[in-house]
């Protein structure tokens, strides 16, 4: 039963609005889009039917951050069969999780949309059998959506290569318009869509003039006297985040800047103390707080105007999301919307760039297709690499051209079995035109065997898979194929296409302009912009309906915290401060031994409510909102102990001074794991551990891997 895996993994009582009825289209096995608010538990809507599935789950995330805090949630909840793929990963850890799919051990997989460009992992996925294939943030797949992402246009083509298995696609912030292009894009069939409720109460909204750039400062400080933090100030640029972070500085207010400039271990660190209410305020651009649920931000600030309502909506949204009040701020000033619409013209891609990247696409191909790696493809056309996607999709818009799986450069080969009886005809081909020894690219490959490099690609995977050869890939290409020529008739549809899309940015920005203007309700536009007919007016949350007029006066200057937010917090409600910061020792402890952020072991919210209520029982401890019984279960008798004034015992499942230290090389694992699918006559699966076991291990690694594939025992091999 849904609510079961709801109480036991996640520690809630029962669900929030839409979710039940979400989850009962997925184990249906209807195709099924659920849009719901920011903060309104859209995850729980693909966890719950991926722990109820035998069948493993896929779900396309384009955060990184999302991914990689869910999984170590769910750890934490004893569920050992989700991970993640994605760039932060090292190699080791890469190939780790590829090998634990390709034997089954994964049941919820995380990945970013551009890994399923690439073939041979989408088969490894067919192989593996996927039960529900989860699209997250999918307005990124609609040109009119606030954050298109290219790469989500190819999601219908994995869908289809994976055997169509049902398909849910979630969302915050999709416009009647944005949910009629996520249905059509993502060729869902006959859907079930659940829309709840964009009205968040508990938010209050608020527009302040800031005619000029000094009055910000103020406004914002403004703000957090008012509304005590912690908090999140968003700037357009990495500048004014460092700029502004060290003005609040200067005025007594813990603040830390948050940007792409900063390397990854430092903004992890911001993150972290920004969860564990450390630090009272962040200053960031948009992207920090995508996916990471902290329950208690008690306002977001807008230092300048968003590009368009759905993603205010969104960012504005990662405030209260406890239910209590929360304050979303937007100063305005026109000069910033002035700056906005030059960035977008700045920013839109002319006609003239995508006539030169088909010139150089059409120089670069080959019998009609071009294969080259895919970092060469911003390069071929002297173009920004962020526009690449853009350029692409307008040319394959216009039918000129098509893209499909990024494929394998070469493969290192060694033929085992003449006998093709069993292949299909284009199969045999391949395996025909195959080296019996030695490297071939795959275009070649191609080429020698008269098919396209998409076939030459699979039918080497379904030959490794067969155990006819042993391949070892190397290097990856993109495959676009040439379909049309750059005419008249061709020129005219990509311009009209680039105009639609600049005139939809403005268009968004004008809709934010007229928000921030109104004189009437300004929770009800918000509400109309989504389809959504509550109504609320007057709604008693914005500053139109509370009678405010113009920008708030800034009184005295506001309190200079003494004392870190998590004491201060502690301080109410009835929490035991004393048991509070034992608690967080103890967490923070865990986390340094797990090698996690403090907050994926319990959030701040889970250790007051323990240091108010004092369970005293496993049973007790799980009905705690949020905790769980499996981890109730798992750090019951510490956390137990805490509470009782005792120093609790160290769990040795985690007590790092009782790990057993590695001698052998580590490529030696992998070579081991290769060795046993080898045996298996499981050829293909074998072949990423002998690439891995190469890549570690160097000369000693190689003499040992031609042993094995020679056939020759080898008591460091089998053992």
């Amino acid at each position: 039963m849904p609510v079961r895996v709801l109480k036991e993994v996640f520690g809630f009582d029962s669900f929030r609005p839409g979710q039940e009825e979400v989850i009962r289209a997925v184990l249906d096995g209807r195709d099924t889009l659920a849009v719901m608010p920011t903060g309104g538990g859209k995850s729980l809507c693909y966890q719950v039917p991926a722990l109820m599935q035998e069948s493993l789950a896929v779900i396309v995330s384009p955060l990184i951050s999302l991914m990689k805090d869910q999984v170590d949630s769910l750890v934490q909840s004893s569920v050992t069969d989700a991970a993640a793929l994605h760039s932060g990963l090292s190699p080791e850890e890469r190939w780790e999780v590829e090998r634990r799919v390709r034997t089954g051990e994964v049941k919820m997989l995380y990945v970013a949309p551009e890994r399923l460009r690439s073939l041979d992992f989408v088969l490894s996925l067919r192989r593996a059998g996927v039960g529900l294939f989860v699209v997250d943030e999918a307005h990124c797949i609609s040109e009119w959506g606030h954050n298109f992402r290219p790469d989500y246009l190819f999601l219908p083509r994995v869908v289809k290569d994976l055997g169509n298995p049902p398909v849910l696609a979630l969302t915050a912030t999709a416009t009647p318009r944005v949910r009629a292009d996520i249905l059509s894009s993502l060729r869902m069939r006959s859907p079930e869509v659940v829309v709840t409720s964009f009205n968040r109460p508990n938010l209050t909204y608020r527009v302040l003039e800031a005619k000029k750039k000094e009055r910000k400062l103020p406004l914002i400080l403004d703000t957090i006297r008012r509304t005590p933090p912690p908090g999140i100030v968003y700037a357009t640029t990495r500048k004014e985040c460092e700029e502004l972070a060290a003005s609040l500085r200067r005025t007594g207010v813990d603040a830390v800047a948050y940007h792409a400039g900063m390397g990854a271990q430092e903004r992890s660190e911001v993150q972290e103390r920004f969860m564990t209410d450390e630090v009272s305020v962040v200053v960031a651009t948009v992207a920090f707080g995508m996916g990471v649920d902290k329950p208690n931000v008690r306002f977001v600030v807008h230092s300048s105007v968003p590009g368009s309502l759905p993603a205010y909506l969104q960012e504005s949204g990662r405030a209260g999301r406890d239910g209590e009040p929360a304050e979303c701020v937007m100063l305005y000033r026109g000069q910033d919307a002035g700056r906005r619409k030059r960035l977008i013209s700045l920013n839109a891609a002319g006609e003239d760039n995508v006539a030169r990247f088909f010139r150089a696409l059409s120089e670069a191909g080959g019998d009609g297709r071009v294969n080259v790696p895919p970092g060469a493809l911003a390069a071929l056309g002297s173009i920004e690499p962020d526009t690449t996607g853009i350029l692409l999709g307008s040319l394959e818009g216009a039918g000129l051209i098509s893209r499909g799986y990024d494929l394998w450069a070469e493969v290192e080969v060694r033929r085992l079995e003449e006998e093709t009886s069993g292949l299909p005809e284009k199969a045999a081909a391949v395996h025909a035109a195959l080296p019996g020894d030695g490297a071939v690219s795959i275009p070649e490959l191609a080429r020698r065997a008269g098919v396209s490099p998409a076939v030459a690609q699979g039918a080497v995977y379904r030959i490794a898979a067969d155990g006819l050869a042993e391949i070892v890939p190397r290097g990856s290409l993109v495959d676009v194929r040439l379909r049309g020529d750059l005419d008249a008739r061709s020129q005219y549809s990509i311009a009209s296409r680039l105009k639609n899309l600049t005139r939809a940015a403005y268009d968004q920005l004008r809709d934010v302009e007229a928000y921030a203007g109104l004189k009437t309700c300004r929770r009800e536009c918000l509400l109309r912009h989504f389809g959504d007919a509550e109504d609320v007016a007057p709604c008693g949350g914005c500053d139109v309906c509370l009678g405010e007029t113009g920008p708030a006066a800034t009184r005295e200057s506001p309190a200079h915290p003494e004392a870190p937010a998590a004491a201060a917090s502690a301080s109410s409600n009835g929490v035991d401060a004393e048991l509070f910061e034992r608690l967080r020792s103890w967490r923070a402890e865990q986390a340094r031994q797990q090698k996690v952020p403090a907050y994926v072991v319990l959030h701040n919210s889970h250790l007051e409510e323990i240091a108010a209520r004092k369970p005293r029982s496993a049973h007790e401890l799980g009905s705690i909102k949020g905790v769980g019984l499996r981890r109730a279960a798992r750090y019951g008798e510490e956390i137990l102990a805490l509470v009782r004034g005792e120093a609790p015992e160290p769990d040795s499942a985690y007590d790092s001074s009782e790990r057993p230290v590695e001698e052998e090389p580590v490529y030696r694992a992998h070579l081991g794991t290769a060795a046993r699918l080898l045996g298996a006559g499981r050829g293909a699966e074998a072949v990423p551990e002998l690439a891995r076991a190469l890549e570690l291990g160097g000369a000693e690694a190689e003499r040992e891997v031609n042993e094995l594939l020679a056939g020759v025992p080898t008591g460091r091999v089998n053992g």
